[in-house]
């Protein structure tokens, strides 16, 4: 194991962990679909100016890459508003871990029925922990302070939409490595298809109502900056770098730092704290995760793309 690699990985999950406190610090009242649609156009920009200039392979053909390209551009553009919406209501601690928990899931049901392949016990095992935690945190209440985080069904809703976005778009990147795309030109690739498709929402988001005005301040270029070139694009080409130098079993066992992280930087920057009922339904998603992923790792080779 290499540890600089290792430190790459560590570090793209931490970044990943940041999306949703940076969104939280900026500007009120911003769109989440002018957001959602600018970052993942500054993520498409980074990626592409990363990718490499390889030549493509010969199973890279447009009609064998065209419906992988184009289900994975629509996950990531159901991921990015999905995402921003279920920290906006659920909390960043809580939103982050529903999307992080569901994602696996969601992968593991579209393998199983693409590849027909019936679930294993671990897998089922793992399932049924994360839901438990799901239902924790949706059962979970504000206590009447004010530092609680009030979990409702919108927020997720949302955060497993989320889920979902990100596992049809790392079921797609995987498919496109398959067929002889770099890891890092398939995410580019993607991103400009969701920016393409997200696009027409901004604009009629903006017909009725939300204003740009509010991403034009200094706070929200840096915002958009922080989501769209460092966690939509140098997060991903240092995690792509790390997963090809360790593997995706010991990448993806690292990239439990991202929920750690936007734990922590909920607590300490936006002062969320959830009940003890809430926090059990956290521990308890990461736990059944945690099962998902061995049984991924031991059972077949992932590209480890994750969300962020």
């Amino acid at each position: 194991m290499h540890r600089r690699a290792v430190l790459a990985v560590i570090a793209a999950s931490m970044l990943f962990g940041t999306t949703g406190t940076a969104r939280a610090l900026g500007p009120d009242g911003s769109s989440i679909w002018i957001v959602g649609t600018v970052r993942i156009m500054l993520g498409a920009i980074t990626l592409w100016a990363c990718a490499p200039r390889l030549p493509r392979r010969a199973g890279a053909t447009p009609r064998k890459i065209a419906v992988p390209l184009v289900v994975g551009s629509v996950g990531a553009a159901i991921y990015q508003p999905a995402f921003f919406a279920g920290v906006e209501h659920a909390g960043v601690a809580v939103g982050t871990v529903v999307a992080l928990g569901t994602g696996p899931v969601a992968a593991g049901a579209i393998d199983v029925l693409i590849r027909r392949r019936p679930p294993s016990k671990r897998f089922i095992a793992g399932t049924i922990v994360m839901m438990c935690g799901v239902g924790a945190l949706v059962s979970s209440q504000s206590s009447g302070n004010s530092t609680h985080t009030t979990v409702d069904l919108a927020g997720i809703g949302a955060a497993v939409a989320a889920g979902i976005g990100y596992a049809l778009y790392a079921q797609a990147t995987s498919m496109l490595i398959d067929r002889g795309i770099h890891p890092t030109s398939a995410l580019a690739a993607q991103f400009t298809g969701a920016s393409v498709l997200l696009l027409p929402c901004m604009i009629i988001a903006i017909i009725f109502g939300a204003s740009p005005a509010n991403i034009a301040t200094a706070s929200g270029v840096l915002m958009l900056a922080h989501l769209g070139v460092v966690t939509a694009g140098v997060a991903y080409v240092l995690y792509g770098w790390g997963v090809r130098v360790l593997g995706a079993a010991t990448a993806v066992s690292i990239t439990l730092v991202e929920p750690l992280t936007a734990g922590i930087a909920a607590l300490i920057v936006l002062n969320e704290q959830l009940t003890a009922t809430g926090w059990f339904g956290a521990v308890t998603i990461l736990a059944g995760l945690s099962i998902v992923v061995r049984r991924q790792s031991a059972s077949e080779p992932s590209t480890g793309e994750r969300p962020g």
